[in-house]
């Protein structure tokens, strides 16, 4: 008897723990914390998150949060170390810095492993956003990569359009070396892209943004000046991995279908999921009537 009550009070405990258990699962946040950012910029707009102090606990379902176990694995510098290829390509580029992506786009090796990664995904991304957007480029157009790398993209669109005049920015050193030498073409520079971008507006007929705004910590000022030097009647071409499972140190944003859309509202784009890559691809056709802005 003294058994089966023992038995009795065990299997009632252990259906109330339960129930305590998915009602803290159930709560969105336990404890809220609104602090504004010393130097009064946010990446984040503001009333759309909760800034966490350290050591605070949160609970919540699983589809509410996204949880990044970033520094369970990066790497940490001590006194007298330098940043290394050795230790993988996300490494020497997770800090945003032009020195650590000319370590990626100035050493073959590096590039051929970059490429490779995840089944040779970029070059299947590469191919998937030239694959949509073809019908809509012109025969002989002047085409412009905002963060062109080392020209795979460009490549891409060149196979489809021998005749077009490409253009492009990075901020590697060792990038621009690498696409000049490609398309042996001066129409390449090195360029910060922190405000603006140094082209006139209306200078293009296709501006492409691939895996770029995620880096950036202003970018929707960036996409204003994406359209900016789009000429009416072009296309603009922004994008950008899934922020539901991208998990990225180097990345400042996260976006899925729903907010990249919202970013980008007051052009209008058509937002897609590219098919094979799972990114999300955002087309911007420039109104005519922006002649005179």
């Amino acid at each position: 008897m003294f058994v089966d009550i023992r038995r009795n009070l065990c299997a009632r405990l252990h259906s109330r723990l339960r129930q305590i258990g998915r009602k803290i699962m159930s709560m969105p946040l336990i404890n809220r914390w609104h602090i504004a950012p010393r130097d009064g910029f946010d990446l984040i707009p503001s009333g759309q998150y909760d800034y966490v102090p350290k050591g605070t606990y949160v609970y919540g379902l699983a589809s509410h949060f996204l949880i990044v176990p970033k520094n369970r694995y990066r790497l940490n510098l001590l006194p007298g170390m330098e940043v290394s290829d050795e230790n993988g390509i996300g490494w020497i580029t997770e800090e945003n810095t032009s020195s650590g992506y000319d370590l990626l786009w100035g050493k073959e090796t590096n590039l051929e492993l970059f490429r490779e990664e995840g089944g040779h995904v970029r070059d299947m991304l590469t191919g998937e956003i030239v694959d949509y957007v073809e019908g809509s480029l012109p025969v002989a157009g002047k085409i412009v990569d905002i963060g062109c790398g080392v020209g795979d993209l460009l490549a891409e669109v060149l196979q489809r359009r021998p005749d077009s005049a490409l253009h492009g920015l990075d901020f590697s050193e060792k990038a621009i070396e690498g696409v000049r030498a490609r398309f042996n073409s001066e129409h390449f520079m090195r360029h910060v892209i922190e405000h603006d971008l140094p082209y006139a507006s209306h200078e293009f007929d296709v501006v492409f943004c691939t895996d770029v705004l995620e880096h950036l910590e202003r970018p929707k000022l960036i996409a204003s000046e994406l359209v900016r030097i789009c000429r009416p009647g072009g296309m603009v071409v922004i994008v950008v991995p899934d922020g539901d499972v991208d998990q990225f140190l180097g990345h400042y944003w996260f976006w899925n279908q729903e907010s990249l859309s919202l970013l980008l509202a007051e052009w209008e784009p058509q937002v897609i999921r590219l098919p094979a890559t799972r990114e999300f691809l955002a087309r911007i056709l420039v109104p005519y009537g922006r002649e005179a802005e």
